[in-house]
Order: structure tokens, then C-alpha cells, then sequence
């Protein structure tokens, strides 16, 4: 029914623009007529287009133009081959109604002169409303229209592209310079008004959701996804609902293209992980981050992980005095130790070994190094596994996190920045219910002796180690079989580097009192994921690989929350970071010997003494 009504809608258009059309050809026949009069007997030029002539000039105009399509061009986008559409349908409308012109000319005032007038006129003021149109929209003149070559045939590819707008019309228009390059069979658009309509000869073919049924009858091997910043939304539904053919998908690069106004085919490429996201890609300016960074002592625990370590790259070009970074691998801080040697000839870099929970290992480092700043990257974060060893969950984040925030308060730092989750809010497992009690004690020492703590609640990061992008990989390369616990299961996602912004950025929006979270859309489906990472791949789901479902893994949510009922979001002075005002929670003297006794717990192994003391603390943390 709804395409039924898209299509409806589509035509209701051509129908509007066929109209106009016949207004204006009539208008020119009407003034040809009045000029040929020496612009006396105004009534008789009129009184012509209603007589048996007239009325069969109209008829014909309308019959040439449904057969040459020329309502269904969007004149938005007029290009040259449109106007030669135009002068067809007045040239044959004009031809054949010049027989019965001749017949009838001893009852009907006629001349050669505004015969040929009419034509000329009648061209022009379609072509002109045409132009005006494309004027108005915005893209470019009817000159560099008639610049453009005309369309090419090619035996090459039969491409589909998605999109018939900006994107579109330029990715046609390199098409049309390129034709070895393939040829563009049809458009894809969920816009109703546009259904059945053609851009530079292309018919838009109808929406999305269809797309894998046109690529079918148009004989389609490519589709193109021309949408400015490839929504991710589409992107997601084009490779999901062609996952079970051979369809090549590949997209623009960017916003850019429409700004430089030069878009090429040979920058279309692949569709890449970060596309999949249910929303532009995030930035901010660092021109805040710079301000209390620059000059400053910078710690950073955790920084061989894929968080910390983006963290410490960022940090190092904002002109910081020292950059300490903490890690227990030492692999992982040699290597971006030597990255910032040697790419990136950082000198204030200092690498250090140690465990967060050695607390006279993190005494000397506070001791020495006196950081000013401290972004707390360092955590267990896998679900299943901490699931299996809650105790570790509890201790290397609770108990280290308890450590740093205790020597943090002691040598005077100014800063505390904490890495949470989505998954700390409502906990049902032992990852988020540590990570709930972190954002705990991060609120309760923000304040003392001037030191300003807060947290930010992070989605899953796509990219990061041990990401669901990783595993895919990992499970693509040596089984061809994707692992996707439920079918309805989804999560938040975002990218490392809008990750590292949000922590950065939240140590220079920080009023006390609050946390930090990104707009990050809408939850994605893991199994739309999976498809679409087949797809990525260039595989073909059922052919080349496949997707099994396995169920929960224990105590995981079918969806997560960025904030919970007792929390109020506020905007912030950047549109994609949201403020979490929370509620006042229990001081320090409260706080302590019930952490003391989850502490205790965790080192006795007690399961259920954990549970019962994390819900102790906070009643919104329920473990099965």
C-alpha cells in the first residue's frame, strides 16, 4: 500500500510538470499570434487555441511528451539532454499539426511567421521554466549544463545508484564522462515525489527497500550510495537487503564532494565499518582541550589499549609538558611508545610499566611524575568473560580505579577523567556493575581539595580490541561463519576517534556533579551488523558465508541505556555531547566500607557476596 502511494505520488508530479508544460506552449502559441496581429485583435490569439486546431496541437503536444517521458525529468536537474528532449516534442507537435494547419486555413487565420514563431517560442519559455528551476535549486547555471557531454552507452557494468540528489546527479555526471566505467541503469530514492521521475534520462526506480528486486530486473553488478555523508541508516539497509546477492556496494567519501563541488568516480570506494553508523561520524573542536592541556602533566592509564593510546596521540599534539603512559602489557606501550618517537617526534612521551592495584607502584609514579591531568582509560571490559571472573571485574576496576582517585586527591591533580559504559547503567552483569561502582567513587571525590572528576559513558567502540568489528573479522577469516547471540540483540556504537573527543572534551565541560554522553542515534541490530559486514567483505550471505545464532552469553541486555530514569540529560555548548546531571549519592563515609566489604568479597571468591554487596551500594545493580 505505501508504494502504491509513492508511486501515486511520483506520477501526481509528472502530472503537475506536464501541465505547466502545455500552459506555457499554449502561452507561446498565444503570443506569436498576438505579435503576427501587430498586437491588435488581442481576443483572436486566444480565441485560436480553443478552435479544432488548437485543441489538436494540445493533443498531440501531450501524446509526444508522454512518449518521450519529458514530464518525468526532474527539473531540478535539467541537463542538455532534457532540453533535447524539449525540442523534440515542439519540433514533431509543431510538424504534425502543420497538415491540418494548411487544410484549414481558409477558416482559421494563419501565417507562416507565427507558425515558426510559436515554435521557437515555445521552446524557449520550456527550457526557460526548466533553467529557473535549476537556478533556484541551487546547483548550477543552464550554462554549465550545456557544457556537460552527453550520456554514453557502455556494455561495461550496470550500476544503480542511491540517491536521486546533489550526490546523485554528480556521480551521474561522472558516469556520463567515464562510460567505460559502467552505466547507470536506474536511481534509488525513498523520496515519493521523485518515484517514477528521471534525472539526466535515469528513472528513479523506486525505494530502498526495493533495491535488491531492481538490481534483479535492471541486470544491476554495482550500486553506488550517493547520499550526502552516506547516511548510515541507508548504507546499512543497501548492504543488509543485498547481502544475499552479488551486488558490489561502494560509496562517496564524504560531506566534501558537495562542497568543492567536484565529486569523481575514482573517488567512490568501498563501504567501510565506520558507514554503518546510524548517524554522521562525530567531531569537535580542541580548541577547549588545548586550553587546559597545554603546559600540563598528562597520565594515562590504559595507554597501550586502543582507547588509551588514541588518547595519548591526541594529548601529544596539543603541546602538553609530559605525557605518562600506563600500561601492565608491555608490548602494547612499546609500540605506541616507538610510534610517537618515531612518526610523530614526541620527546615528553614517558612510558611506564605497572598495575593500577599496586598501590605503592602508583604511589612512586604520583611521587615523581605529579600529573596534572589524568584520563582513566585502564579497565576489564569483556562481558562473558568477567562474567566468568567477577572477582577480577571488582578488583581491577573498583579497587585500582579506588587507588588512583585516592592519589589523584592526595598530590593536588586538577583533573580525573573516567572511561565508562552504557552498560554501568541499570547493571545486570559484573563488567557494568564494576563500572557502575567506578562512576560511583569518580562522583564522590569530585570536589575534594580541587579536584574536578567525571565520567563519560561510551557506546561500543567499532575499531577498538576486541570490538565485534575484530571479532567478525577474526571469525570471517578463518570460518566464514558469523556468531550473533540473538537475532533482536543491539548496541550503540562509535568510533574510536569520537570516543577519544567525548574524553577529552569532557574534562573541559565538567561543571561537578555530572558525566558525559554521546549522541550516538540510534541502537544497530548485531545481526543487521553481520550481514552488512559480509557485505563488506565483498561475500554473499548463504553462499560464501554464514551467521548462526547462539545465544546469550550470560547476563547480557537485548539493548543498553545511555542514562538511567534518575538522571537528567542537558545539552552541552557541543550539539553531540550530552550532559548527565545525576542524583546526590552517598559521601565518602558511606561509600567507603561498603566498597570495603565488595572488595572483601572479590578476594574470597564469593559470587554471591558480590552480588549482594553490589546491590548494596547501589539497588539499581540486579545480577542474577
Amino acid at each position: 500500500m505505501t508504494l502504491r502511494v509513492n508511486r501515486q505520488n511520483g506520477w501526481m508530479s509528472a502530472i503537475g510538470r506536464l501541465a505547466m508544460d502545455v500552459a506555457v506552449f499554449n502561452l507561446a502559441t498565444v503570443l506569436a499570434v498576438f505579435a503576427r496581429l501587430d498586437f491588435s485583435a488581442a481576443p483572436w490569439s486566444l480565441v485560436y487555441i480553443r478552435r479544432f486546431p488548437g485543441l489538436v496541437e494540445n493533443l498531440v503536444f501531450v501524446a509526444v511528451s508522454v512518449l518521450l517521458q519529458t514530464p518525468l525529468a526532474l527539473w531540478s536537474y535539467a541537463s542538455l539532454r532534457d532540453m533535447e528532449r524539449v525540442a523534440v516534442v515542439v519540433a514533431v507537435t509543431k510538424v504534425l499539426a502543420l497538415p491540418l494547419l494548411l487544410a484549414m486555413r481558409g477558416e482559421v487565420q494563419w501565417s507562416r511567421g507565427a507558425f515558426a514563431a510559436s515554435a521557437v517560442l515555445a521552446f524557449l519559455f520550456m527550457a526557460g521554466v526548466r533553467s529557473i528551476a535549476r537556478w533556484r535549486y541551487g546547483r548550477h547555471t543552464w550554462q554549465a549544463s550545456l557544457e556537460e557531454p552527453a550520456q554514453h552507452t557502455s556494455s561495461g557494468t550496470r550500476v544503480l545508484i542511491v540517491g536521486a540528489g546533489d550526490a546523485g546527479d554528480m556521480v551521474l555526471r561522472e558516469f556520463e564522462a567515464h562510460p567505460e566505467l559502467g552505466k547507470v541503469v536506474g536511481l534509488i530514492d525513498d523520496d515519493a515525489t521523485k518515484r517514477g521521475c528521471t534525472m539526466r534520462g535515469v528513472r528513479v526506480l523506486g525505494p530502498v527497500a526495493t533495491i535488491a528486486d531492481m538490481a534483479r530486473r535492471t541486470r544491476a553488478a554495482q550500486v553506488v550510495i550517493a547520499i550526502p555523508s552516506h547516511a548510515a541508516a541507508v548504507t546499512r539497509e543497501v548492504l543488509s537487503t543485498l547481502a544475499d546477492t552479488d551486488v558490489q556496494v561502494r560509496t562517496l567519501p564524504g560531506m566534501w564532494e558537495l562542497v568543492d563541488g567536484s565529486i569523481h568516480v575514482d573517488d567512490l570506494r568501498p563501504i567501510q565499518l565506520e558507514d554503518l553508523l546510524a548517524r554522521t561520524p562525530v567531531s569537535t573542536d580542541l580548541g577547549p582541550v588545548r586550553a587546559y592541556v597545554e603546559g600540563k602533566r598528562i597520565l594515562v592509564t590504559g595507554a597501550g589499549g586502543s582507547i588509551g593510546s588514541e588518547i595519548v596521540r591526541q594529548v601529544a599534539r596539543l603541546n602538553p609538558s609530559q605525557v605518562i603512559m600506563l600500561g601492565r602489557g608491555e608490548n602494547r606501550i612499546f609500540r605506541i611508545d616507538r610510534e610517537l618517537q618515531e612518526r610523530q617526534g614526541v620527546t615528553c612521551a614517558v612510558p611506564v610499566i605497572g598495575d593500577m592495584r599496586d598501590e605503592a607502584r602508583m604511589t612512586w609514579l604520583f611521587d615523581t611524575y605529579h600529573p596534572d591531568i589524568i584520563f582513566h582509560a585502564a579497565a576489564h571490559k569483556h562481558v562473558p568473560l568477567m562474567e566468568q571472573n567477577p572477582e577480577e571485574a571488582i578488583l581491577n576496576n573498583v579497587e585500582g580505579t579506588r587507588t588512583l582517585l585516592r592519589l589523584a586527591v592526595s598530590h593536588g591533580t586538577e583533573r580525573f577523567v573516567n572511561i565508562s559504559t552504557d552498560k554501568a547503567v541499570n547493571p545486570v552483569n559484573f563488567m557494568g556493575a564494576s563500572k557502575r561502582i567506578v562512576e560511583l567513587l569518580v562522583q564522590v571525590a569530585d570536589g575534594h581539595k580541587g579536584l574536578r572528576a567525571t565520567s563519560v559513558r561510551f557506546g561500543n567502540v567499532l575499531g577498538s580490541k576486541g570490538s565485534v568489528a575484530e571479532v567478525f573479522q577474526k571469525q570471517l577469516q578463518e570460518t566464514r561463519t558469523l556468531r550473533v547471540t540473538d537475532p533482536e540483540m543491539e548496541r550503540f556504537f562509535m568510533l574510536i576517534p569520537e570516543a577519544v573527543h567525548l574524553v577529552l572534551q569532557a574534562g573541559a565541560l565538567t561543571q561537578g556533579g555530572d558525566m558525559f554522553v554521546l549522541r550516538m542515534g540510534e541502537p544497530i541490530r548485531i545481526l543487521d551488523l553481520a550481514r552488512s559486514y559480509i557485505k563488506l567483505a565483498g561475500l554473499e550471505v548463504g553462499r560464501d558465508a554464514s551467521i548462526i545464532i547462539t545465544g546469550n552469553r550470560g547476563n547480557e541486555k537485548m539493548t543498553e541505556e545511555l542514562w538511567s530514569s534518575a538522571e537528567r540529560v542537558v545539552p552541552t555548548s557541543f550539539e553531540s555531547i550530552m550532559r548527565v546531571k545525576y542524583p546526590a549519592c552517598a559521601d565518602l563515609a558511606v561509600l567507603r566500607p561498603a566498597v570495603d566489604a565488595l572488595l572483601d568479597a572479590a578476594r574470597s571468591h564469593d559470587a554471591n557476596a558480590m552480588r549482594a554487596a553490589l546491590h548494596a551500594i547501589d539497588p539499581s545493580i540486579n545480577i542474577p
